[in-house]
């Protein structure tokens, strides 16, 4: 509510990279409105760490700015004084965050930046389709301190609050923009009825109100504050078993929801023979390059469950693969 009458705007999307799409063209327009009508004619360019999602590329391509670009960064690497010189040399007009990396789960920080966007009108988007969920937990709503500051942000109810595909929502915080760079007159389709929104001119498609609905009928049958924060104390309860089995190598242990860990003792390993193997045996778990990874989303899923996997694991790394 609060939200809302800062004037604050969002949508439900048919996914996350269909929603950072809006929030980028939205950013786009408020750098250069022209572009609407005239097309992309100055060059532009975006920055995204080097761990972002695919969708920013993806965009990118959308919107006719290329995939050069698209600038990643080493946020941590980065200078203040190294991206401002960045901004000012490639004409920014987004900085692309993600709270909640796919990879690793990990919750990026761009606070050190702020001044350099806010003096150079720089669009701070964040992608939090995964670490969203702390949102909802009133015990984790803490780690979501620096996103009051976004401009915009990209929700995927769908993945950790465990919401059927798909539920997907971006929220813009001058929301008029949502409205300024997709509205256009079409008289066949558009008509007002009363005090009625017409959500069609604040998107690219009609909206997907259902959508929206399935949020609130799972949050009004079902505890959703209970789902968000069982993920995060599991996550914190399994990485206590994994760091006390000698078998495995935890890593990055900062992130709050990933459980990331490789087996100790074989160095040359075909992730993708034993990820098969352990499907075959029932073990459904994803790997990324040289780590296994797991979200415990399932609340079914506890110390036992995880013991039981890691012997499944480790038997079939060691003598299998």
């Amino acid at each position: 509510k609060q939200w809302y009458q800062r004037r604050v705007r969002g949508l439900f999307l048919p996914g996350g990279s269909y929603c950072n799409l809006t929030s980028y063209i939205c950013a786009r327009h408020r750098h250069d409105p022209s572009v609407k009508q005239k097309g992309v004619t100055t060059p532009m360019k975006m920055i995204t760490s080097k761990t972002s999602h695919y969708s920013v590329d993806k965009s990118a391509i959308m919107m006719g700015i290329g995939l050069e670009s698209v600038i990643k960064i080493d946020f941590e690497a980065t200078s203040v004084e190294e991206f401002e010189r960045i901004v000012v040399e490639n004409n920014v007009f987004c900085l692309n965050s993600t709270f909640g990396t796919t990879s690793y789960g990990n919750l990026e920080s761009v606070k050190k930046f702020e001044e350099v966007m806010k003096k150079h009108g720089v669009w701070h988007h964040v992608d939090a389709c995964v670490g969203a969920a702390a949102l909802f937990s009133a015990k984790y709503r803490y780690l979501t301190a620096e996103l009051h500051t976004a401009d915009s942000i990209t929700v995927d109810c769908h993945k950790l609050l465990n919401i059927s595909i798909q539920c997907s929502c971006v929220l813009v915080r001058q929301g008029a923009l949502l409205n300024e760079c997709s509205t256009v007159t079409a008289p066949y389709l558009f008509h007002k009825y009363g005090n009625c929104v017409d959500l069609a001119q604040r998107s690219f498609q009609c909206g997907r109100k259902a959508d929206g609905f399935k949020l609130w009928f799972c949050d009004a049958v079902d505890d959703l504050d209970a789902q968000a924060t069982m993920i995060y104390d599991r996550a914190i309860e399994l990485k206590g078993v994994l760091a006390q089995d000698v078998r495995f190598n935890h890593i990055h242990p900062d992130s709050p929801t990933h459980i990331c860990f490789r087996v100790r003792g074989k160095e040359e390993i075909d992730y993708e023979e034993a990820v098969e193997e352990l499907r075959n045996r029932g073990i459904y778990i994803e790997y990324y390059i040289d780590f296994f990874r797991l979200v415990p989303v399932n609340a079914s899923f506890g110390k036992e469950q995880l013991a039981q996997a890691l012997d499944m694991i480790h038997d079939v790394v060691i003598n299998k693969c």
